[in-house]
């Protein structure tokens, strides 16, 4: 049995062995607990013999876990950033208001579906901190997966038994093309017409370009695009501008629609489309602050394209 104080002493030494492994040295260690060397290779020390089990091995410039440090290490992880959940939570039981927010998202839904969420979030809680991160799916699952972003939204699917996903938003997707374009003048369009065409498509690797080119792969053709980018809104530029023909979001070209700077090709039977959805880390605690931003967005988001059941509730 552990008793408080031993209990304290062992969370102190995991604490120390914790940052050698994450800066992946002992002075490394040292600055980053601003304590000195030798403090370190005490507390770490200490621990081996605690265990009875060599955590590190020591080379001339760094160190390299042994198969034990591995094991306490994976779950060190785990200790370290429920302590920061649990933190985080009680501090936000002082005042909702004081509260802290972090997300991550693709940067379709943070233009788009997010700020009507953000600016009642905000109406209600004007003293919450709100962190945003825009990145790719990848990079927001990485992060939502190591406890620095609360929530994330993504395009899905996402691979990854540690995260729960729910669909929130059934992404149509168009063919778009400048005025102009031979290929606008078509009553439709075939996929094929498109491979002999310049693309400006989503960097390979991201879960859209797999969409994408799964739809092409069905027809027996393989997508070779010229240009490579993962921002909507750059692409539809690059198209305005005649650089080519692309495929993104219909939500982000209405208005280039109306202004007639942009033509959507007629591509028949062939669809385009992606879900995009909320994930968060499997058993994770939520916080008063986040749990009321769940609140909100499962309010503002269209019934239809939401399933509602899936949102965790207070």
């Amino acid at each position: 049995m552990i008793f408080c104080a031993e209990a304290y002493m062992l969370l102190e030494h995991l604490h120390f062995f914790h940052t050698v492994a994450e800066k992946g040295g002992f002075t490394r260690a040292a600055e980053a607990l601003h304590v000195t060397q030798p403090a370190v290779s005490s507390q770490i020390i200490k621990l081996e013999e605690d265990l009875g089990q060599k955590l590190f091995e020591r080379q001339r410039k760094r160190v390299q876990l042994t198969r034990a440090g591995e094991i306490l290490f994976a779950h060190s992880r785990n200790i370290f950033q429920q302590l920061r959940e649990v933190e985080g939570i009680l501090e936000d039981l002082k005042s909702l208001e004081t509260g802290k927010l972090s997300l991550g998202t693709i940067d379709v839904i943070s233009i788009y579906v997010l700020p009507q969420i953000f600016h009642q979030y905000h109406q209600r809680y004007p003293k919450v901190e709100i962190s945003i991160v825009v990145d790719n799916s990848t990079s927001i699952s990485t992060g939502v997966l190591q406890g620095l972003l609360d929530l994330g939204f993504v395009t899905l699917p996402v691979d990854n038994k540690n995260l729960v996903s729910i669909p929130i938003y059934n992404d149509i997707m168009r063919v778009i093309a400048p005025r102009g374009h031979p290929l606008a003048s078509q009553k439709e369009v075939s996929l094929a017409d498109l491979t002999k065409t310049t693309l400006i498509i989503y960097k390979k690797g991201s879960v859209t370009r797999k969409i994408i080119e799964s739809i092409f792969e069905q027809e027996g053709l393989k997508l070779e695009p010229d240009m490579e980018i993962d921002r909507p809104e750059a692409m539809k530029k690059l198209v305005e501008a005649g650089l080519g023909v692309s495929i993104i979001p219909e939500m982000t070209i209405k208005r280039e629609l109306e202004e007639g700077t942009l033509h959507v090709l007629h591509m028949g039977k062939v669809k385009f489309q992606r879900r995009l959805g909320l994930i968060y880390r499997k058993g994770q605690f939520f916080s008063p602050s986040v749990m009321a931003f769940l609140e909100i967005l499962r309010s503002t988001i269209k019934p239809d394209l939401s399933i509602k059941s899936g949102l965790p509730v207070a």
